[in-house]
């Protein structure tokens, strides 16, 4: 509460007042810009007082802005400039990026500066694959400085066999749309984090600062508050899709406050048939205190998320899938400013943050094959295989309780040198831990793999409990990061930020230095910057469970007397503890330029990705059981072992196997606003070029196309792509504060999306011999007619694309604010229902067709 001790009290801001006089009602004020406000009572109180709505300050910010560097924020009413319900949204309006089809039943997630990304003729706009998926695990997510962790999620079914970048669960319901619950290995689902009390969202593409780990794409930064507001309610809908949500802060005593926020989602992807949908709930309770020496933030959040799948009365046999997560967080923010200027820490502080999650996903659906023998040996074998009942629900779950701790203690100080050299530096420490204590993978009998005849062979999968079987992983660092100023004559000025950051990450070590500088010559910024980062593997890379090869040697069946299956297993381990974190050296120019109507920033870099993870072959060799069956009338026959034949098979392993590199520029260009107009005016455009390869001296394996008894497989180079892809956005906003409203326009244009695959060799480069030797082909000898049973048919390059059309996309939003406290917001995507087809005909699925949504609010 402020008690007036002046008549005259000025305002230099919009905002809202609250005065309580004795014996009157509350009275409501607004002031606009510089406008006075007279209180003749003395005793009066003004008892709030607060911005009313951002949409009636002149300077608000509708779009997206750079900063220092590479750093680009996103606050104020910009966060609101696309419907957004999760920061996935949000972040459609960086460069680069764009408004994608909406569909919340699938996760989301996002990757950076790459051309990398999901097929564009598929049906999916996922993210899946080596490319977009170490791009997107590599995307680290903050929030108030505590990192959110996905590395400990293991909810899939056949990680000992697949790619570290496959999709472990999706199920299609027909033409209802797909179902994809959140996803191990791909970074944190964007859909989890809601906006409602967010204050501003900050995006490194580019070096971060040495504080920041466990990352090689980018840093997401999201900041929230702890403040007094006013009650408010949000609703939204849009697609079959509505959101509830409200925030409420408190103003406390001695400088505290206390926010509280709820938020609840609902989305079906086809109202028509509800078979796929998802929801989330999420609460925060956030308390916080700032004094002149103590800054301190708690904050406590529960979240509930269920994607859901419902059985198609018309598709007796697809698959249902349902994935319930909670999750519990408690994290807490503190500095200690000490006081005094001669003292060599001003400050110090701690960032602390615990997580804990139960996850369940469960898969089912209906089979009608006939009892089928499978393997259920957890060890070296030749046995009796169960078999499957003729028809029966086969049902998947996959148990999962992950659990996160981080822990970020570090010193802050200030020195200013003699010659007016400023350095911020500081000095500090990281500790993560990540574990699974969940049931882990478990089902009904035969659930992951049959086999239908005699002969036959199977990758099966067992039961693989995670609390018994999965060890924590640990992140140790240690970073010194110093921030240097120094203002110079005619408005110039040096800026450096210089960080060294040392990683003990599972074992394995990484020094990563990074710098940023930029040179500032009045209106121009010159900007450069090269450093390292290192991102660790999730569990579920490390923790695949043992494989299992099973091969069904004789299937004896009498019907009405026995059904028996003679299986052999062959055991091999399975888990990848051996994997080194990936790492990304992060190189990038830019300029800034300054000019009467315009601010133009200008930036270029050069990514190179190494020690990526990737799945490659091993060759392998058993000795397969020979057999002698004795049958005595409908008794039930035995077996016995008489010798062995030499089987070859191969098996997946997950590796550090994959490189890329990503070149491009990223122009952003802020118009100043035009007064006669009320017109705010943003441009944005990316260009980049991605090659991608598994590393070198990693070649395909591949069968023989004519079998040879002096070569068993055959290794050939592996195909490389490269990708081309060129964004631009236009965003013209009609902004009239007195009137509270808003007009938004935005341009999304696809000018280049291409990808080139290289074609497949003809000769080998060498060949794994009958005792598993790799030998290597001189390369002058590939083509001899010696390795002529190596030679395999070459295939073509192959180009896929939007070819040589562009394609362009408009997107409308009106907002207008009431002072009666309603707000309301309209939005229209593609609004001139334009066609996504490129020169093929082919739907171009990056590409949002029309949509409409709304928005209304209410503040009490």
């Amino acid at each position: 509460m402020i008690y007036a001790n002046k008549n005259d009290i000025t305002y230099t801001g919009g905002c809202e007042i609250i005065v309580k006089q004795p014996g009157q009602a509350p009275k409501t004020i607004f002031l606009k810009k510089n406008e006075k406000l007279v209180v003749k009572d003395k005793k009066a109180a003004i008892v709030y007082t607060d911005v009313v709505s951002d949409i009636r300050i002149d300077g608000i910010e509708l779009t997206a802005k750079k900063k220092n560097f590479s750093e680009i924020e996103i606050k104020q009413e910009a966060l609101q400039n696309i419907q957004s319900f999760s920061i996935g949204d949000v972040l459609q309006q960086l460069p680069g990026q764009y408004i994608q089809p909406f569909d919340n039943a699938k996760f989301k997630n996002i990757v950076f500066r790459t051309a990398s990304g999901a097929s564009i003729t598929s049906s999916s706009t996922s993210l899946s694959g080596d490319e977009a998926g170490n791009k997107a695990f590599g995307v680290q997510v903050m929030v108030n400085d505590i990192a959110l962790s996905n590395n400990e999620n293991m909810q899939s079914y056949n990680s000992a066999y697949g790619s570290p970048f496959g999709i472990g669960f999706t199920t299609t319901a027909g033409k209802s749309g797909t179902l994809t619950p959140a996803q191990p290995n791909f970074g944190v689902d964007l859909r989890e984090i809601p906006t409602e009390n967010i204050e501003s969202i900050e995006v490194i593409q580019g070096i971060p600062d040495a504080k920041y780990g466990d990352l090689t794409s980018g840093l997401i930064k999201v900041t929230t508050f702890a403040k007094r507001s006013p009650l408010r309610l949000d609703a939204s809908i849009r697609e079959g899709t509505y959101q509830l949500g409200l925030t409420r802060g408190f103003s406390l005593k001695n400088d505290q406050a206390l926010n509280v926020s709820a938020d609840y989602m609902n989305s079906i992807v086809d109202p028509r048939t509800s078979l796929v949908g998802y929801d989330r709930f999420s609460s925060n309770i956030l308390w916080g205190i700032n004094t002149s020496n103590i800054k301190n933030k708690l904050s406590f959040a529960f979240s509930q998320n269920t994607s859901n799948g419902k059985k198609d009365p018309d598709d007796l046999q697809g698959i249902v899938l349902s994935s319930k997560n909670k999750s519990f967080s408690l994290s807490n923010n503190f500095k200690y400013v000490f006081k005094g200027n001669k003292k060599i820490f001003r400050s110090i502080g701690a960032d602390m943050g615990l997580s804990y999650a139960t996850q369940l996903t469960e898969r089912k659906y209906f089979l009608n094959q006939g009892a089928r023998p499978y393997g259920n040996a957890m060890e070296n074998s030749v046995y009796y295989a169960p078999y499957t009942p003729p028809s029966y629900e086969n049902m998947t779950y996959v148990d999962g309780k992950p659990i996160n701790v981080y822990l970020n203690a570090s010193a802050d100080g200030v020195y200013a040198t003699s010659k007016k050299w400023v350095h911020s530096y500081s000095a500090g420490f990281n500790f993560r831990y990540g574990d699974n204590l969940g049931k882990g993978k478990y089902g009904t009998a035969g659930q992951f793999s049959t086999i239908a005849s005699a002969g036959g062979t199977a990758n099966g999968v067992r039961d693989y409990n995670y609390q018994d079987n999965v060890l924590a992983t640990t992140q140790y660092a240690f970073y010194v990061q110093d921030n240097i100023f120094k203002r110079l004559n005619n408005k110039h000025g040096i800026r450096a930020n210089l960080g060294l950051r040392y990683d003990i990450q599972n074992g394995k070590s990484t020094l990563s230095p990074r710098v940023n500088t930029s040179y500032q010559m009045g209106d121009l910024t010159l900007r450069a910057g090269v450093g390292l980062t290192s991102k660790a593997p999730s569990l579920n890379q490390l923790y695949t469970g043992p494989r299992y090869f099973d091969m069904l040697l004789g299937d004896y069946r009498i019907p009405g007397y026995y059904t028996v299956g003679i299986m052999q297993t062959v055991v091999t381990p399975g888990d990848n503890v051996d994997l080194k974190p990936s790492k990304s050296w992060k190189t990038e120019f830019g300029i800034d330029y300054r000019l009467p109507f315009a601010t133009i920033n200008l930036t270029g870099y050069y990514n190179k990705l190494f020690d990526g993870f990737s799945t490659i072959s091993v060759a392998k060799m058993m000795d397969k059981a020979k057999v002698e069956i004795t049958a005595v009338g409908t008794d039930v026959p035995t077996f016995e072992i008489v010798g062995k034949d030499t089987f070859y098979y191969l098996q997946n392993r997950i590796t550090n196997g994959y490189e890329s590199t990503d070149k491009g520029l990223e122009l952003m260009v802020s118009f100043k606003k035009i007064e006669a107009l009320n017109l705010i005016t943003g441009f944005n455009a990316s260009y980049v070029k991605t090659k991608s390869k598994k590393n070198e001296g990693i070649p395909t394996i591949a069968a023989l196309p004519i079998p040879d008894p002096a070569f068993q497989y055959g290794l050939y180079n592996d195909a490389y792509s490269n990708a081309n892809m060129a964004r631009a956005s236009f965003s013209f906003d009609y902004h009239l504060p007195s009137s509270g409203l808003i007009i938004g326009l935005r341009t999304d244009h696809f000018l280049i999306d291409e990808r080139i695959t290289s074609g497949r060799s003809i000769y080998p480069i060498g060949y794994i011999d009958p005792q598993l030797n790799t030998v290597m082909i001189p390369e002058g000898e590939r083509s001899d007619q010696k390795y002529q049973t190596l030679f395999r048919k070459a295939s073509e390059e192959s180009l896929s694309g939007l070819g040589k059309k562009t394609l362009h996309n408009v997107h409308l939003r009106v907002t207008k604010d009431f002072l009666s406290g309603f707000r309301i917001s309209i939005y229209v995507n593609n609004v001139f229902n334009l066609k996504a087809y490129n020169e093929y005909g082919t739907l171009y699925t990056n590409f949002s067709p029309a949509s409409f949504g709304a928005n209304i609010s209410y503040k009490f």
